[in-house]
């Protein structure tokens, strides 16, 4: 017999779509994530995760990210990651954040 699947937990085609966009910003594919995070987002709207990796991968494109949104889906699991998302919006690849000493 088949184990029920608790009610909390998401649907499989979700963990998949997650797991895709997730391998594509682990090769440093940002541009198929970015897109493939999107189209995913017109399916589940209301997914903080796939919200954080769309942003994560439009930060890493030098794509505007909306911090407003961002620092509404904080919570105390994803905290770290919406930090991280912030801090690469705001230093694009490359270019490291400058102490006053040299600006």
């Amino acid at each position: 017999m088949r184990a029920r699947r608790p009610p909390d937990s998401m649907p499989p085609e979700l963990q998949l779509a997650i797991g895709l966009v997730w391998g594509h910003l682990h090769a440093y594919q940002y541009e198929e994530a970015h897109s493939l995070a999107l189209g995913c987002l017109q399916l589940w709207p209301g997914d903080d995760k796939l919200q954080l990796l769309c942003a994560h991968a439009g930060a890493e494109l030098l794509e505007p990210v909306d911090a407003a949104r961002l620092r509404a889906l904080r919570n105390p699991t994803n905290a770290c990651w919406v930090e991280l998302v912030l801090r690469r919006a705001q230093y694009p690849a490359g270019a490291p954040p400058q102490s006053k000493g040299q600006a």
